[in-house]
């Protein structure tokens, strides 16, 4: 993809991520950190902090992801893989969060492909009164993927082109 057209896919995605009900009602936002060319997330972030929402950021620690609470982007570091992960702050322990998630690639049923280490998927596991939505470019989105048994799927892929 060009800069120009992952740029306005991007935008296009964000939009319908700030003007979906569920990121207007919630009062906690999950939001994973942008890495390399994911779906920025800066915006969304920024658009709930505007909203006088509560935003967690995951990180990674003994091979176990939490969320912990970023007020500003000052507050993160490289962590995991390099990834940017928040430091010193407290733990997010919000009841019924949106959580907003990664992937490298998804299905139309909504299975997911993460990076390997099943961080979601065990953090959904034990917290199940989270709404989800990922976030893809539309080209990520296939039409079958293989998936185990123990994959949680998102409630939601959000793209440029609409919502899976």
């Amino acid at each position: 993809m060009s800069e120009k057209e992952w740029q306005e896919k991007n935008a296009a995605i964000v939009r319908r991520v700030i003007t979906h009900p569920w990121f207007l009602q919630a009062e906690e936002i999950y939001c994973y950190v942008d890495y390399q060319r994911e779906v920025c997330t800066k915006e969304i972030i920024e658009q709930a902090w505007i909203s006088k929402k509560r935003v967690g950021v995951p990180r990674i620690d003994d091979c176990r992801m939490e969320f912990y609470y970023l007020t500003e982007f000052s507050q993160l570091e490289k962590g995991f893989c390099g990834i940017l992960e928040p430091k010193n702050c407290e733990m997010a322990n919000g009841r019924h969060p949106l959580v907003i998630m990664p992937g490298a690639v998804f299905d139309v049923q909504r299975h997911r492909i993460g990076y390997g280490g099943g961080f979601y998927d065990k953090y959904l596991e034990t917290h199940t009164d989270c709404k989800t939505m990922a976030l893809a470019f539309s080209f990520q989105v296939e039409k079958a993927i293989p998936f185990e048994m123990h994959d949680i799927c998102p409630h939601m892929i959000i793209t440029e082109e609409g919502i899976v």
